[in-house]
């Protein structure tokens, strides 16, 4: 019989970790048919694969009316025909992503506590998106391109004076002569034509 070794930390399991039922959001049918929806998209943005995409529809068929959702891992890879190790980085993913959250619940035996299950809520509000996008899961996570509007009718506001705005334009006017006549010159110089 191998010996089990006893945890030495008086409270061994998670800080979020709670002695209750957990959370019990009810889904209705059209909160329903957006958490469908977000996982589609997902899966078709390549956020997610096609096993992590029906551990969510998993999640969702086992969500009870009353807002119940705690499966254990074993019950969603049966559902889902996967290993419980794609259900934890399926949950993680998802998670990631701001379309999961869960609570881990623990009981107490004897005079130690152990976790019992996660109590799952399916997140269709996007109240808690990611703090930056979520990366791809199991994928690279490369930086994405900022993209910054620009409009051509703001101008920056300049306190000129109606007399230098003139002398400006004048000294742009000397320029372009010159260059023109530069150019005039080197083609003159080449044996091109003379100018009309």
């Amino acid at each position: 019989m191998p010996v089990r070794i006893l945890p030495t930390h008086p409270r061994p399991w998670h800080r979020a970790s709670q002695f209750c039922a957990g959370p019990r959001v009810p889904l209705d049918r059209e909160r329903r048919a957006r958490f469908r929806f977000l996982l589609h998209a997902h899966h078709g943005a390549g956020r997610i694969t096609r096993a992590f995409r029906d551990v969510g529809t998993a999640l969702l068929t086992r969500l009870g009316v009353d807002g119940q959702c705690d499966p254990s891992h074993e019950t969603l890879a049966a559902d889902v025909q996967c290993k419980p190790r794609t259900v934890r980085r399926a949950t993680a993913c998802l998670k990631a992503l701001g379309l999961l959250r869960w609570q881990t619940r623990l009981v107490r035996n004897g005079w130690r506590a152990e976790q019992t299950s996660n109590a799952y809520e399916l997140v269709t509000t996007g109240a808690n998106p990611p703090e930056n996008r979520a990366p791809r899961c199991g994928g690279q996570n490369v930086r994405e391109t900022c993209k910054k509007a620009f409009s051509s009718l703001q101008q920056p506001a300049l306190n000129v004076s109606p007399a230098a705005c003139q002398e400006a334009r004048e000294a742009l006017a000397r320029v372009a002569a010159q260059r023109q006549a530069a150019v005039q010159a080197k083609l003159l110089g080449k044996g091109g034509l003379a100018p009309a």
